[in-house]
């Protein structure tokens, strides 16, 4: 056990106990603080606009800043000095209510409005009540930034931040909040009332994960701050109000970027500048802390650069929809680098935060699972997030894999990334299906075998992804695209030719012989766009003795996955190739093709 890190612990909540009170403060009548203030005859100032300070006692508020009147109303409101509601516009007879959570500066809530016309009517401050008890279960807050947030797949898809994954490694006893937001700097963040609404809403015993760094030394005047400010910022305000309330800060070095030294074949430290004296601050406090920046990148020298760099926001044309030409970025991430980040930070709480290192999952293991043949391969394979359980506890080895499902786990084991999704170019997947990403990169690939999708054929054609420009060429990509064709050669006179309903069905049931086909053709994928050569043409002859079943648009794969190993069949001679796949086969599978 980390004596030093336990220490800290006890003596955050000692620190809770011996201020609980103060923090608590009520005003002289005994009552919480609660004033209105009408502001509807003060005149604004041209220059500082419309401002109240008001001296408050500790503790936390919402602060309610109501514009509008009879003229347009235009105002950018401030608190404290960062700003929190940017410019905005009324119409006139319009109002507008503007709830922030608020803790005090200084022993005071200074509200500034300013604009052409603030037009501000009533500002209303009111203390909240001290949470002296624990929460039902402990929180972990992440106040972070673009290295940790949670993006919308719909307009950022892949990119992925660690803090986006973090609750899958920990059990149901923990709740995890992740706050991070993109292009914050430990001041910015502040300013923007994220690190106040943590504050308000947090419970003695809640974990805050403090994770800035990348953007604080910003040519950008409302993201940076000095180091000597950073420090004393994090201190003060990031971990002194976090303890005050009776949490445990969890101080962390910026994530780790994906820099290779060429001349030393091996990772580089990144983000020294921030992270340096996060270290220092760490040493002066004794506070809890991770050193994620320097594990992280000690892991990373220990794997395959490329398998690092798979890991990171680096994308192929079409594959990001913000970046459809691409992206060469070693700073952010995608799902995989993200779980492997989220738990190495995980693995690490062993060290460096016992006491919430006991709500993490340890290895995963599934009841129904403890006498079946491939227990080895599903458990390892689950507990890398390849596969999953109904989340009750059971594997369900003999259920049914869906054609979306194997699709997903092939693509994966051959290191085929999808594609954004693009409306009317992805059969009948649509956006909210979560597997439309690796529909849509399998069919731009040719991936997904056109006997399972319905009469018709790929066609490559030329993408045009950026138009050309006076100091630019247009950017292209060749893609294959699904059309479909008539289903008779010959309609009857008179009549239109009738065309099949092409679709994937992802969440249909997968045949045996269907799994063998998009397992080949992600295969012979991978092949062609590596130094291993081509697998495609080749014919192994008839390897099961129901050979005759195979549908003839299947024959071949079946046989390829068997002469190269993916495929043994079910120990009787025979492929069964109309069966339904079922998830443990489909573990076994995914298995070979990743050890390949």
């Amino acid at each position: 056990m980390n004596i030093k890190k336990t220490v800290s612990l006890i003596l955050a909540a000692a620190f809770f106990s011996a201020t609980a009170a103060a923090y608590a403060a009520p005003d002289t009548d005994g009552k919480l603080f609660h004033e209105t203030y009408d502001m509807s005859n003060v005149k604004a100032d041209k220059k500082d606009g419309v401002v109240k300070e008001v001296e408050v006692p500790d503790g936390d508020y919402t602060v309610t800043v109501t514009t509008g009147g009879k003229t347009e109303t235009q105002a950018n409101i401030y608190i404290n000095g960062g700003e929190r509601v940017r410019a905005y516009t009324l119409e006139a007879g319009k109002t507008q209510e503007n709830e922030q959570p608020v803790v005090p500066k200084d022993g005071k809530i200074s509200v500034q409005v300013i604009g052409e016309n603030p037009n501000v009517t009533e500002i209303e401050i009111e203390q909240l009540p001290a949470r002296k008890e624990k929460g039902e279960k402990p929180t972990v807050y992440i106040a972070g930034d673009s290295t940790a947030q949670t993006y919308n797949y719909e307009t950022a898809y892949p990119q992925t931040g660690w803090g986006q994954v973090f609750a899958d490694y920990f059990t149901d006893d923990v709740i995890v909040e992740n706050r991070s937001m993109g292009g914050r700097s430990s001041k910015s963040y502040n300013n923007d009332g994220r690190l106040d609404k943590i504050l308000t809403e947090m419970h003695p015993g809640d974990y805050v994960f403090i994770q800035f760094g990348i953007n604080d030394g910003s040519d950008k005047p409302e993201r940076y701050i000095s180091v000597e400010d950073y420090k004393t910022l994090i201190k003060e305000k990031y971990m002194g109000e976090v303890e005050k309330r009776g949490g445990i800060p969890v101080l962390m070095t910026a994530s780790a970027a994906g820099w290779w030294d060429d001349a030393n074949n091996k990772f580089k430290d990144s983000r020294q500048d921030y992270a340096d004296p996060t270290r220092d601050l760490a040493k002066e406090t004794g506070c809890v802390f991770i050193d994620a920046n320097r594990f992280v990148t000690d892991v990373w020298n220990t794997m395959d650069k490329d398998d690092v760099l798979s890991g990171y926001f680096i994308c192929e044309q079409l594959e990001s929809k913000a970046y459809p030409t691409g992206t060469n970025d070693t700073t952010h991430l995608k799902e995989k680098g993200a779980r492997r980040m989220a738990k190495l930070i995980a693995d690490d709480l062993e060290k460096d935060v016992p006491e919430l290192y006991k709500y993490v999952k340890k290895d995963i293991s599934f009841t129904d699972m403890e006498d079946h043949w491939a227990k080895e391969v599903v458990t390892r394979l689950a507990n890398d997030f390849i596969v999953q359980g109904d989340g009750n506890g059971k594997f369900d080895p003999d259920d049914s894999v869906t054609r979306a499902e194997f699709l997903k786990m092939a693509m994966d084991a051959c290191g085929i990334v999808g594609h954004a999704y693009r409306e009317d170019e992805c059969l009948d997947a649509k956006q909210g299906d979560w597997f439309c990403y690796y529909v849509q990169g399998a069919l731009d690939k040719g991936i997904i075998p056109v006997h399972m999708i319905g009469f018709g054929e790929y066609r490559k054609e030329t993408e045009t992804l950026a138009e050309a420009t006076a100091d630019a060429e247009a950017v292209t990509t060749e893609i294959y695209k699904f059309y479909s064709q008539p289903t008779t050669d010959a309609p009857a006179p008179g009549k239109p030719a009738e065309y099949s309903s092409a679709a994937f069905n992802g969440n249909e049931p997968i045949t045996r012989e269907e799994m063998a086909a998009i397992m080949m053709n992600c295969m012979s994928y991978k092949l062609k766009n590596s130094d291993s050569g081509d697998m495609s043409g080749n014919n192994y002859g008839d390897a099961f003795t129901d050979a005759a079943d195979i549908d003839p648009s299947y024959a071949n794969a079946v046989d390829a996955a068997y002469a190269n190993g993916y495929i043994n069949g079910m120990g009787d001679g025979t492929f069964a190739p109309k069966a339904e796949l079922t998830r443990a086969q489909a573990a076994v599978v995914v298995d070979r093709l990743m050890n390949q």
